[in-house]
């Protein structure tokens, strides 16, 4: 079955990293990316998204630049997985760099699949 991580930065988090400490974690997301896509868990490579002030919010009233919601976490990027069960998904998604440091949020869906 197919999962999508949707990737939700910390914005007030990851903007003061230190290029070095960017540079580390930039290491450490492409080695997880190698790790998951040598075992076949990684269905189709991720994206990683511009920042949120370059986005357009499309709704029935209207176009406005961005999303301007009121959160501490913005869409960063996202992965599609393919595992044989939810909770194989979950467990690879707690592995994502920055999850554990409270860097990142990840929504973890089922791709509907008809």
């Amino acid at each position: 079955m197919k999962y999508v991580m949707l990737i939700l930065n910390n914005e007030a988090v990851v903007n003061n990293l230190s290029q070095e400490e960017q540079q580390a974690w930039g290491a450490e997301i492409m080695a997880w990316y190698e790790k998951h896509g040598a075992d076949g868990t990684i269905a189709a490579s991720g994206h990683q998204l511009q920042p949120p002030n370059t986005a357009k919010t499309v709704r029935g009233s209207g176009v406005t630049d961005g999303p301007f919601i009121e959160t501490k976490e913005v869409l960063g990027g996202y992965t599609l997985l393919e595992t044989a069960t939810f909770d194989e998904a979950v467990e690879v998604t707690k592995t994502w760099p920055g999850v554990d440091r409270g860097w990142i949020t990840i929504e973890l869906r089922p791709v509907l699949e008809m």
